[in-house]
C-alpha cells in the first residue's frame, strides 16, 4: 500500500540534504548472461501478451514477490529485450518487495526533487495529490527516467495502488526500432553525436517553489546511439524532457535533430504500446532503449503510486557490435510464420477431410 500523505518527504531538509548525492552505479549487468529460453521465469507463465511483435509483454501465474535470484536474473533480460513488462494482480507486492526486486538489480537511484517515503528515500512517490499548481509533470512528455545522471537509470518499476476509473494510462515506445528505421547513412551520422541531458526542467520548479532538492541536480552528456550492455542491440537515447542539445553542432543543427527524434519517438504508433492501469498493476521497463509518456486525462480522478528507480552504468556506444533488435528478431519471424503457415496448413487439410467425407 502507498505511504499516507504524512509519511511523505516533499522538501529537503538538513538531516536527509545530500541524500540523491550518493547515487552510484551498477557494477554489473543484471540479466546479462541470463538463460536465452528463461525457462525458470516462463515455467511459471500461464498467459502471455505480446502487445506487439517485438515491443511489450504482459505475463500472467507470476508472483514478482516470489522470483527466485534466477528468475529474476531472467526477468532483467526478458525485459531489456522487450522493451517494458506487465503484471496484473501484484497485491503482495509491498513496499519491502519492491525494494527488494529493484536491488537485486543494483543501486536503487535517489531522486533529487521528487518526493519519497520517510522509510526508504530510494522510493518515490507519484501522488497527484501532491502536484500544486504549475507543478512540471512528466505526464505528455516523452522521456526516459533521470537521464540527466551521469548513471542514468537502468530499471523503473512501478506499481500503482490507487488508479483513476477512467484515463491514466501510461505509453512506451521502443527506442531500438526507431534505431533501426533510420536509413544507414543517418545512423552513422548519430552514431558519431552526444548531447547534453540536463536537469533544468527541476531547477524552474525549484525556483519556482522554494523546494529544497535531496542533492545536486546534474548535467550529464551521454551517447545518441546507446547499446544496451544487454541485448547488444543500438537504441537512440534522446528524450524530450531532459536533452538540451546535441553537443558540438550550432544550434539550430541541435533543435532540427532532436525535432526529429522526438517526433518520431512521440508519432510512429507502429513502435508503441499502451498500457491501461488496473489496482496492483506492476510495469517494469529498461530506460537504456525505452521512452514513456503518461496521459494526463484523468482529471478529476486522482492516481497514486510507487517507483523504485535502478541505477545503471554509463551509457556507452559499441562500435565493434553490429547487433539490432531487427537482426536479432529474424529468427522469432521465421518461427512465427512457420507457425501460421502450419496452422493454415491444418485449416486447409481439415476442411478438405470434411469435404471429402461429405461428398
Amino acid at each position: 500500500m502507498a505511504p499516507a500523505l504524512d509519511q511523505i518527504i516533499l522538501s529537503s531538509s538538513e538531516k536527509d540534504n545530500g541524500l540523491a548525492d550518493r547515487n552510484t552505479f551498477a557494477t554489473r549487468v543484471a540479466g546479462k548472461g541470463a538463460d536465452p529460453e528463461k525457462k525458470a521465469l516462463l515455467a511459471n507463465v500461464t498467459k502471455r501478451i505480446d502487445y506487439s511483435p517485438k515491443f511489450g509483454t504482459e505475463l500472467h501465474g507470476i508472483k514478482l514477490s516470489q522470483l527466485t535470484e534466477q528468475q529474476s536474473e531472467e526477468l532483467a533480460a526478458l525485459i531489456a529485450e522487450r522493451g517494458v513488462v506487465f503484471f496484473r494482480s501484484q497485491d503482495d507486492f509491498d513496499l519491502k518487495e519492491h525494494v527488494k526486486l529493484g536491488s537485486r538489480w543494483g543501486p536503487l537511484h535517489v531522486h533529487p526533487l521528487v518526493p519519497h517515503t520517510t522509510e526508504n528515500p530510494e522510493v518515490i512517490v507519484l501522488d497527484s495529490r501532491l502536484s500544486p499548481p504549475g507543478r512540471y509533470n512528466t505526464n505528455n512528455s516523452w522521456h526516459s527516467d533521470v537521464s540527466f545522471e551521469p548513471y542514468p537509470s537502468s530499471f523503473s518499476i512501478l506499481k500503482f495502488d490507487e488508479i483513476p476509473e477512467a484515463g491514466g494510462d501510461t505509453v512506451w515506445s521502443d527506442g531500438y526500432q526507431l534505431y533501426d528505421s533510420l536509413s544507414p547513412s543517418i545512423q552513422a551520422f548519430l552514431e558519431g553525436l552526444t548531447a547534453t541531458h540536463t536537469s533544468d526542467i527541476f531547477r524552474v520548479f525549484q525556483a519556482n517553489t522554494g523546494r529544497k532538492t535531496f542533492g545536486k541536480l546534474n548535467d550529464s552528456s551521454h551517447p545518441v546511439v546507446r547499446t544496451n550492455p544487454v541485448t547488444g542491440w543500438k537504441s537512440i537515447f534522446t528524450n524530450s524532457v531532459f536533452t538540451r542539445e546535441i553537443d558540438n553542432v550550432t544550434p539550430a543543427e541541435s533543435k532540427w535533430i532532436l525535432e526529429y527524434l522526438n517526433d518520431v519517438i512521440s508519432k510512429r504508433l507502429d513502435y508503441q504500446v499502451r498500457f491501461r492501469w488496473e489496482k496492483d498493476s506492476v510495469a517494469i521497463w529498461d530506460n537504456r532503449s525505452s521512452f514513456h509518456t503518461g496521459v494526463p486525462d484523468f482529471k478529476p480522478y486522482f492516481r497514486r503510486g510507487l517507483r523504485v528507480t535502478v541505477s545503471g552504468e554509463k551509457p556507452y556506444f559499441d562500435k565493434e557490435t553490429s547487433s539490432t533488435q531487427t537482426k536479432a528478431f529474424e529468427k522469432v519471424a521465421e518461427v512465427i510464420v512457420a507457425k501460421q503457415e502450419a496452422s493454415e496448413k491444418a485449416k486447409q487439410e481439415a476442411l478438405e477431410k470434411a469435404s471429402a467425407t461429405t461428398a
